[in-house]
């Protein structure tokens, strides 16, 4: 693909990080919508398997890109109207993975993804970015426009920079950019977080779970479907607001989170109680925290996003108890001994 498509630009939307759990299910409702999405990641298409049943849809439309090869990227970006940028390091556990995968893919990739837009900018670019750039700070304003990042890890710190220079990239470019600062996000697809681990450990030893910390760590837990639908609200308001969503601030943040939280422990007692052994011990490995830099309490609302009309579908105990049910039956589910049956194949 070569120059703008000026043709098909009003309904394109590209997405990196498209191979991904949440990118995977957003290229599907966007799909679905009738627009025409062109999906990015640096993936090749084999490995590629949570895209695969879209396999009649992405036809010609999958692109195997390098986000730092900007001179490919601004080519996709030039025939495209929104652009959702999903691609970034998702390992939050300081000690894992590289100790620069937060500099070189989350800002390193935000920094190409801008420099892509410059010739050909798109009306919006929304980034997904993360409550953790907040850092462990008890007492945070009620209103979002006053919540100010202070990361405590790696990870929320290359999200808060990422924000940054996609917040000069649209001052310096003239896009409208958006960043969602997502909670925990559930469904099937995801191979990472506490529910993901409850799961696979069950099917291993049904007999109870250890929680790291002492369970009354907090999180607000939103089901990837209502995230895919936050993602496409603030997309749709986003367009033709102009010159940066924030006005001279150059991006608009949104937290992107359920209404309420769930605790640490209510989420070990919901993965028991739909084991088919019905039981099974909630164990406790002490400590205010799960590891170190860990959060042990994130408590937010959507307040800025509920008011251009997005609701989540679930509510925190909801969406994990549904992604406990969506999980077990993806990696074969569970049989009345608890012994996984027929796993299946696992994306990373």
């Amino acid at each position: 693909m070569t120059g703008r498509q000026d043709g098909a630009r009003g309904d394109t939307a590209l997405v990196t990080g498209a191979a991904g759990f949440i990118g995977a299910r957003l290229v599907a409702a966007l799909a679905g919508s009738g627009r025409r999405v062109v999906a990015v990641d640096r993936v090749p298409w084999d490995a590629a398997e949570r895209l695969h049943p879209l396999a009649g849809r992405l036809a010609g439309h999958y692109h195997q890109v390098d986000l730092r090869d900007t001179a490919a990227l601004g080519e996709l970006v030039a025939g495209s109207r929104w652009v959702f940028h999903l691609a970034a390091n998702t390992e939050n556990r300081s000690w894992a993975g590289s100790a620069r995968a937060d500099l070189e893919t989350t800002v390193g990739g935000t920094v190409s993804l801008v420099e892509a837009c410059a010739h050909h900018p798109p009306e919006v670019v929304v980034m997904t970015s993360s409550q953790l750039v907040y850092g462990d700070q008890p007492n945070l304003p009620e209103q979002e426009e006053k919540r100010v990042p202070r990361p405590t890890t790696r990870f929320g710190a290359g999200k808060a920079a990422a924000e940054a220079f996609l917040s000069a990239g649209a001052a310096e470019v003239g896009f409208t950019a958006i960043a969602a600062r997502l909670s925990n996000i559930i469904g099937p697809g995801m191979r990472r977080g506490i529910v993901y681990d409850f799961v696979t450990r069950l099917a291993e030893d049904p007999s109870g779970l250890e929680v790291l910390g002492d369970g009354r760590q907090t999180r607000s837990y939103l089901h990837v479907s209502d995230c895919v639908t936050a993602l496409t609200t603030l997309a749709g308001a986003g367009s033709g607001t102009g010159r940066g969503a924030a006005g001279n601030a150059g991006i608009a943040t949104f937290d992107v989170c359920n209404t309420d939280v769930a605790s640490a422990a209510e989420v070990a007692r919901i993965a028991l109680s739909e084991h088919p052994s019905g039981g099974g011990e909630v164990r406790f490995a002490g400590g205010d925290r799960g590891w170190r830099g860990d959060v042990p309490t994130l408590r937010l609302t959507p307040q800025r996003l509920s008011e251009l009309g997005w609701r989540p579908r679930l509510s925190s105990a909801e969406a994990v108890r549904a992604a406990v049910r969506e999980l077990a039956a993806e990696l074969g589910g569970w049989n009345a001994d608890g012994a996984r049956t027929g796993a299946a194949s696992r994306p990373a």
